[in-house]
């Protein structure tokens, strides 16, 4: 297991800057291992309670049907669902969940906070940061957004992997992040994933001695790339970080390689993984985006409009099966 901390007296940028590290370590890593970091933006009025209270209500109410925020309290039951609770309760329990974070046994999932102006100056400045000091990107962005999440003492983030590529800042309290390189998930895991089924990476405990595991506490944070297996455990305080992610267009397009090689292993075939064949990807590429969205407006769109469209029929028959199944076993 490759433990890793980042030194105290790091910690030297001005807080006009949002990163305090060494930027060759983002040159030699980014997109590609993950490290930790130091950053500024603990302290900062932005990511305290109250005002995360105000943040979150305010979503709440732009999101009519609540796609803004996730929220679970330690005592829901494990198939409540957010959509059945009034919005007056929704918001009353939402905002007694984060006052209380400390002892709430609660967890709370700010989506897209950059729709408020404060929030999206610092996702802005963030990136620019980032290009500053791996060399111009941003124009291979196709989707970049910022989340806050907060949890309760002892919260635990399950093992996932996801398509962006992320810089989480630790904010308050401290966290263990296990982070693992990408390489160890097999080609079926990334192809079930891409073809829509996100829990599709599985945990083995075998790859446990595999992780590099980072302490975080106020002042850190790490960076995990595209598909880089990722799980985090809170410390005895309750934990406020900022996400930062966003989908590389380079990414987006090998999303495709991996949906037709699904396609292709379930009825039987044993595809070429990506990068082993460039007139194969090309090839498959152009198959599927042929199906694709020609102007993709979100992350769903980018990555599995092509899969979606070419699976609609099946789901379509699969849908009528199940209709006259279930009027057969009614008697009508």
């Amino acid at each position: 297991m490759n433990t890793n901390t980042v030194p105290a007296q790091e910690v030297t940028a001005t807080a006009s800057r949002v990163f305090a590290s060494d930027k060759s370590v983002f040159q030699q890593n980014f997109n590609k291992n993950p490290f930790q970091f130091s950053h500024n933006l603990h302290g900062n009025p932005l990511f305290e309670l109250p005002r995360l209270q105000t943040l979150a209500n305010r979503i709440l109410d732009e999101h009519r049907e609540t796609k803004g925020v996730l929220w679970q309290n330690h005592n829901a039951p494990v198939d409540a669902k957010w959509s059945d609770v009034p919005k007056k309760m929704q918001m009353d329990k939402l905002g007694e969940a984060i006052a209380n974070l400390d002892k709430s046994g609660s967890w709370v999932l700010l989506y897209s906070v950059q729709s408020d102006p404060e929030y999206n100056e610092v996702l802005n400045q963030i990136i620019n940061e980032v290009e500053d000091m791996v060399g111009a990107f941003k124009k291979d962005i196709s989707i970049q957004d910022a989340y806050i999440f907060l949890a309760s003492p002892q919260s635990v983030t399950p093992y996932h992997i996801d398509h962006e590529t992320t810089f989480l800042f630790q904010i308050h309290g401290n966290r263990t992040a296990n982070i693992w390189d990408r390489s160890i998930v097999p080609e079926n895991e990334l192809e079930n994933y891409y073809m829509g089924y996100l829990s599709a990476a599985k945990y083995k405990e075998e790859n446990l001695a595999k992780a590099h595991t980072y302490a975080l506490n106020a002042g850190t944070g790490v960076h995990h790339p595209s598909c880089a297996p990722h799980a985090f455990k809170n410390g005895n305080s309750y934990s406020v970080a900022l996400g930062v992610h966003f989908c590389l267009n380079p990414l987006d397009v090998t999303s495709r390689i991996y949906q037709v090689n699904g396609l292709l292993r379930r009825v039987g075939m044993k595809p070429t993984p990506p990068g082993k064949s460039q007139w194969r990807d090309n090839a498959k590429i152009r198959s599927l985006g042929v199906f694709s969205k020609r102007n993709p407006k979100t992350k769903m769109e980018i990555l599995r409009s092509g899969m979606m469209r070419i699976s609609a029929p099946a789901i379509w028959a699969n849908n009528i099966k199940k209709k006259i199944k279930a009027k057969k076993e009614s008697g009508q």
